[in-house]
């Protein structure tokens, strides 16, 4: 690592602190990943003036449909009527073609029909989220055995695969890569862990014992009714507590879950997470309290369910999946043998009425994440080979309809209605909103990308240099980085007797085990005097607060008159 040196230069210094610091340490042992490229030659820049659209036909059977055409399809936007500028149909025949042609060398216009040529074909990223926080050990390893069998069978080109998992905390595995050997070999080294389901499941059925045993002790002499009512109390203190610790570790999830879809954001192409769990509760101790409900023929308890319930948060992360254009598929490992009221190793079984809310309580945010993303829920399957196969149909089979929106200057939510009329018989999913995104949001977003993968935009000729780390508090390092822009680049306004030029600059860091910082912004103002020689570069200074090891540095930097955006990225190692 060089030290700086600063010539004389127009130069800009922040005393900016990016922190690495997360709520997960490094695993013990965990070897160092390669940075993932891009590797499918698909993609790239879209127009931002064009929203498209996948849509995925079925039939009544649930087989892909792939004969229609853009007539067939009326699409609107906050109901009103738009006209459909781009059409496609995606399959995975013509997928194959294209990338035969490739690999051949074989000029497109020879290779491909007329209208393989019009296809864009995107790059496809899968994040496998294998959530093991909320997940049966017994329940996983039958699940994951089918998840590694549609690995092979879809993880090809243009499609890559990440692998994560919360455990203690949200891990990255594996890597975006297309080697499915590499993807199996990382869902397999995950297989040992034990979570904290199994421990709430059992707190669960021994809450539900003692409500039994409570009631079973009989009211028929004034002290037994004084001990039966105590017990009584005592359960319903012991349902709240147990609810205040599930809503806790669900939060957690649901923050672990939103990091991926960050993660996400700024990719090109179609961004899709595989969920894996038993389910998570839209309502913490909601089954309990049904159960206590039902059992003591006393309605109190469920007056606490406002307090604990989460839809606002589900829906929350929903729209941000959807505002990235990213479709949830979810896979409720439980099976078909769901009773969150009892259990074979319980002496009672729970209420049959209230063991359906507690079912439903916790397979609901599975079909409410999928629906809401035009993904799919995998539900009360012991096998999910089949749906797993539903979901590579939506990989690999849709179409592309494309409108165009006008620029936002502001991000915008808008709803969008696609159907298929005279066609009852078919059955059609799409994501039910879009977000209109702002200049800002798309560099923000194309940041985070550049984290994830080598992304090469840079005309404005951005230079980005890093220094050598010196020891801070505690563990930590402070790094200082140092941002060189020819000025010629930037448009400066005559102001009086000033030049003024003004930029913007986003900084964000990510380290080799997943782990990324939350993005920082700057507006910095470049002043000269009108007349003088304008220097050579514009030097812009930051120290950077990180953890030791590996780390990936982004800055996107935006001239604020003209929005012309460059991006540079460099890798280091701390200390």
């Amino acid at each position: 690592m060089k030290r700086f040196s600063l010539p004389r230069c127009f130069s800009c210094s922040a005393v900016l602190l990016l922190c690495l610091l997360f709520a997960v340490p490094p695993s013990a042992g965990e070897k160092t990943r390669a940075t993932p490229k891009p590797g499918t030659g698909f993609g790239g820049s879209v127009d931002v003036n064009v929203v498209n659209v996948d849509v995925f036909v079925r039939d009544h059977k649930g087989n892909p449909v792939t004969g229609l055409k853009a007539e067939d399809f009326l699409l609107s936007r906050d109901g009103i009527r738009q006209e459909i500028s781009n059409f496609a149909v995606v399959t995975e025949d013509l997928i194959e073609t294209r990338l035969q042609a490739r690999a051949a060398a074989v000029p497109t216009h020879v290779a491909e029909s007329k209208a393989a040529q019009e296809v864009e074909l995107r790059p496809i990223w899968v994040v496998i989220y294998i959530d093991n926080e909320n997940l049966d050990p017994i329940d996983r390893t039958r699940v994951l055995r089918r998840v590694r069998e549609f690995v092979t069978e879809s993880l090809h080109e243009p499609m890559q695969m990440m692998v994560v998992t919360n455990q203690a905390g949200l891990k990255v595995i594996q890597d975006f890569t297309s080697d499915a050997r590499q993807v199996n070999a990382a869902l397999r080294s995950i297989g040992t862990y034990s979570g904290g389901w199994q421990e709430r499941r059992r707190t669960r059925l021994e809450i539900i014992q003692d409500m039994r045993d409570s009631k079973n002790q009989g009211y028929g002499r004034e002290n037994d009714r004084d001990t039966a009512g105590g017990r009584k109390q005592g359960v319903y203190q012991r349902i709240l507590a147990a609810a205040r610790e599930e809503a806790n570790d669900l939060d957690f999830s649901l923050m672990a879950l939103r990091q991926i879809v960050d993660t996400l954001a700024g990719l090109d192409g179609r961004k899709s997470i595989l969920y894996v769990s038993n389910g998570l509760p839209m309502t913490p101790g909601l089954g309990l309290m049904h159960e206590y409900a039902t059992l003591y023929h006393d309605n109190t308890i469920l007056s606490s369910r406002a307090r604990f319930d989460r839809q606002a948060q589900f829906q929350a992360l929903t729209s941000r999946a959807t505002s990235q254009e990213i479709n949830f598929y979810t896979v409720d490992a439980e099976g078909l043998n769901v009773n969150l009221g009892g259990g074979a190793e319980s002496s009672y079984a729970g209420d049959p009425t209230a063991s359906r809310v507690g079912e439903s309580n916790f397979q609901g945010p599975m079909r409410y994440m999928a629906e809401r993303t035009g993904g799919i829920a995998v539900i009360n399957a012991n096998d999910v080979s089949k749906g797993l196969s539903r979901i590579r149909d939506d990989f690999y089979a849709y179409y592309s309809l494309g409108f165009e929106a006008r620029l936002e200057a502001k991000d915008s939510v808008h709803r969008i209605d696609v159907s298929i009329p005279g066609r009852k018989d078919l059955d059609i999913r799409y994501r039910r909103r879009f977000v209109a995104r702002s200049l800002e949001s798309k560099i923000q977003d194309r940041v985070s990308a550049a984290l994830l993968l080598d992304i090469d935009d840079n005309p404005m000729r951005l230079a980005l240099a890093h220094g050598e780390a010196a020891p801070s508090a505690g563990k930590h390092w402070t790094v200082p980085i140092e941002l060189e822009l020819p000025l010629e680049q930037i448009t400066m306004i005559q102001t009086g007797e000033d030049m003024i030029g003004r930029v913007e600059i986003f900084i964000g860091a990510r380290d080799l085990d997943g782990r990324q910082s939350d993005l920082q912004r700057q507006h910095h103002e470049i002043r000269l005097k009108a007349g003088q020689n304008m220097p050579g570069v514009w030097k812009y200074g930051a120290s950077l607060l990180m953890n030791k090891g590996s780390q990936r540095v982004v800055i996107a930097l935006m001239d604020e008159i003209t929005h012309k955006v460059s991006y540079a990225s460099m890798v280091f190692s701390v200390p």
